[in-house]
């Protein structure tokens, strides 16, 4: 999570969309009394909070943070909920290789509500934030926002070295498929993702 006061905008940090290259490319144009929760793991510095958790949602920062919350520009990045599971599985099999030993569907079908980030920018089932970016279309909306933007971004990639198979699609069959289209179905209805 980032709160700049220096360029006005609040990014909420969701889970597998690309989040902590997001954190270390936008960091380095944060002003000495901005906030960022930051990643031990990542390297990307705490500044100016003792929140340890980074994927905190809206309603946490509107109440640590009305005035900004209130006034300030806010988005946060969603990502075709089956290319996310994937992108977990890879993230696993090189953190806790023990979650993964099992295959792709054992693990697709031990997932829980708790990896859906849809409460960290919606209220009641309505978009919280003013820009919920695709991760599909970072690079191309990230040039439209109010945030700093230069070419930079697209080569700060931190845990794209987990991932060598792009093509989600070959890792589901039937019933992994739908194991996620049921726990991402308010995503998968609000931004018409489909599996192909």
């Amino acid at each position: 999570m980032i709160i700049s006061h220096k360029h006005k905008f609040i990014f909420i940090k969701t889970k597998k969309t690309a989040g902590s290259s997001i954190e270390r490319y936008l960091f380095d144009y944060l002003g000495s009394d901005d906030i960022c929760t930051g990643s031990t793991i990542e390297g990307t510095p705490s500044l100016n909070t003792d929140i340890e958790d980074g994927h905190i949602g809206w309603d946490v920062i509107d109440s640590l943070y009305p005035y900004e919350f209130k006034n300030y520009f806010k988005f946060a990045v969603e990502r075709n909920p089956w290319d996310k599971i994937v992108s977990y599985y890879f993230y696993s099999r090189n953190k806790t290789p023990k979650k993964t030993k099992n295959g792709f569907g054992h693990f697709a079908s031990k997932f829980s509500k708790n990896v859906v980030d849809w409460n960290l920018y919606t209220s009641n089932d309505n978009l919280i934030v003013d820009s919920l970016v695709k991760y599909e279309k970072l690079h191309e909306t990230f040039c439209t926002i109010p945030i700093p933007y230069n070419n930079e971004l697209l080569t700060t990639k931190l845990k794209a070295n987990f991932r060598k198979e792009q093509d989600y699609t070959k890792f589901y069959d039937d019933s992994s498929i739908a194991i996620v289209r049921k726990l991402f179905k308010k995503e998968i209805k609000e931004f018409n993702y489909q599996f192909n």
